[in-house]
C-alpha cells in the first residue's frame, strides 16, 4: 500500500509525539513511616520504634534523647558562598508544627496528634571538602546539634542541625568555613534524616490495636521541604509521612481463690438473730480483687435468674429476691469522669458501662459488691430453713 507524502509526515509527526512523551521526567511520590507502641507499662507514654536515621546512627550520645528517621530525599544542591539570596547558599526550610489524624485499624475511631520536626542532619560529598557548603558555619533559625564531620580524602561532610523554634521554623543555611566569597561549589546529597517530636494523646484513653494516619508534603521551592535555588536531581516532589501507633494495653482482673462462691450474710454473721435479737438489715458479701488496666473496658453482669435491672437468688419452693450487684474501682480508673464507688452493674453486654483510665493502674484492688436489701430480707426470714442459690456472672471486657 502506497501512502501519500502529507500522510507519511503527519504519520511521522505522530510517531515523534509518542517519543517525546515516553521521555517526560515522571514525578516521584516518596513514603517514610513513623512507628510507636505502647505495652501497658506504668510511664502511661508511648515508646518510639523507629529506626533511628542519619547522624544519630554514627552519634548516638549526641542525639541521645532525639527521635529521628531517614527520609527517601536525595539531591544535588549549587550554592555560592556568601550569597546575597540565601536560597543561593546550602537551604533548608522545614515544615512547621502539624496534626494529623490516626484511625483505629478495625473501628476507624479517629484519634488527633501533632508533631514536629526538631533537627536536621545531611551526608553531603563535594569534590573537596573546603568546597563543601555543608562543613559548616550555620545561619539563619538553625544551630549546631554538636555532631559534625568532614573527610578529606573524599570530600564528604556529616552535619547536624537543630531548629532554633520547631514549632515555627526559620529558614536555615550554611557555608563552607574554607572557601573564600563567591566560590561555587556543588554538595550531593546523599543521605538527609530528620528528628521529630510527637503529641500523641495518652495511651491509656485509647483502645487497643493499631491506629494509622498520613500527611503530604510538597518538596521543591515554595513547598513544605524547601532546598532553595540551583537544586537538580531531586528524588522526589513529594514525601507522604505515615504514622502507626500499636497500643496493646496491661488488662487483668485477679480474685483469691474461693472468689467464685459469694454468701450472703449480716454483718457478723446469723449468730446474734439465732440468739433472738433483732432480724437483720440487710445480707450482703464484699469481694477483694486486684486490678492491672492501663485502657478502656466495659463491664456488665448476666443473671442466671433475671428480675430486669437485678439478679435474683431463688429457693427451693421457688421464692425469689433480688440481689444489687455494683463495683468500687481504683482511683485510677473512672466512669464518666467521676470515680467508681459501689457502682451498680446493669445486665447484658447492650447496657454495658465503660470505664476509662484517668491514669494507669497496676496492681490495685477493687471490690465486687452483692447485697440483698433490708425488705427483701423480711420475706426470706418467711422461709426459715431455705437455702436461696442463684448465679451471677461479672463480664470484664478490653474488646470495646
Amino acid at each position: 500500500m502506497l501512502f501519500s507524502s502529507t500522510s507519511q509526515r503527519r504519520w511521522a509527526r505522530w510517531a515523534c509525539a509518542i517519543v517525546l512523551c515516553g521521555v517526560m521526567p515522571v514525578a516521584s511520590a516518596l513514603e517514610v513511616t513513623i512507628s510507636a507502641q505502647y505495652r501497658g507499662g506504668g510511664s502511661g507514654r508511648f515508646e518510639n520504634t523507629t529506626p533511628p536515621g542519619g547522624v544519630c546512627r554514627y552519634w548516638p550520645v549526641t542525639c541521645r534523647g532525639a527521635t529521628t528517621v531517614d527520609l527517601p530525599i536525595t539531591f544535588t544542591k549549587k550554592a555560592v558562598q556568601e550569597a546575597a539570596d540565601p536560597r543561593d547558599e546550602f537551604f533548608l526550610q522545614l515544615p512547621g508544627r502539624g496534626e494529623v489524624d490516626v484511625y483505629h485499624d478495625e473501628t476507624g475511631e479517629p484519634r488527633r496528634m501533632s508533631f514536629e520536626w526538631t533537627l536536621f542532619s545531611v551526608t553531603a560529598k563535594s569534590a573537596r571538602l573546603d568546597l563543601n557548603p555543608t562543613y559548616s558555619r550555620i545561619l539563619g533559625g538553625c544551630v549546631s546539634g554538636g555532631g559534625a564531620s568532614g573527610s578529606w580524602g573524599d570530600g564528604r561532610a556529616k552535619v547536624l542541625w537543630r531548629l532554633s523554634d520547631s514549632a515555627s521554623p526559620q529558614p536555615c543555611w550554611s557555608r563552607s568555613i574554607y572557601a573564600a566569597a563567591g566560590t561555587v561549589m556543588q554538595a550531593d546529597v546523599e543521605e538527609l534524616s530528620i528528628g521529630f517530636d510527637m503529641n500523641i494523646p495518652p495511651p491509656y484513653r485509647l483502645k487497643a490495636g493499631t491506629y494509622r494516619g498520613s500527611i503530604t508534603y510538597r518538596i521543591g521551592p515554595g513547598g513544605d521541604f524547601d532546598f532553595g535555588n540551583d537544586v537538580s536531581n531531586l528524588s522526589g516532589d513529594s514525601l507522604t509521612v505515615n504514622f502507626e501507633l500499636d497500643v496493646q494495653h496491661a488488662f487483668m482482673f485477679e480474685f483469691p481463690p474461693g472468689s467464685e462462691r459469694a454468701v450472703l450474710e449480716p454483718r457478723n454473721g446469723w449468730q446474734a438473730w439465732l440468739a433472738g435479737g433483732k432480724a437483720p438489715q440487710r445480707l450482703y458479701r464484699d469481694l477483694p480483687f486486684r486490678v492491672w488496666s492501663t485502657g478502656p473496658f466495659k463491664v456488665y453482669k448476666l443473671c442466671q435468674y433475671d428480675t430486669g435491672a437485678k439478679c435474683a437468688i431463688k429457693n427451693d419452693g421457688g421464692e425469689q429476691v433480688p440481689v444489687d450487684v455494683a463495683m468500687s474501682l481504683p482511683a485510677g480508673v473512672q466512669h464518666l469522669g467521676q470515680s467508681v464507688e459501689r457502682l451498680a452493674l446493669p445486665t447484658g453486654r447492650p447496657a454495658a458501662l465503660q470505664f476509662e483510665a484517668a491514669m494507669p493502674t497496676l496492681n490495685r484492688p477493687g471490690q465486687l459488691h452483692f447485697e440483698v436489701g433490708r425488705n427483701d430480707v423480711q420475706d426470706m426470714l418467711k422461709h426459715p430453713g431455705s437455702t436461696y442459690i442463684g448465679q451471677v456472672t461479672v463480664v470484664f471486657d478490653a474488646e470495646l
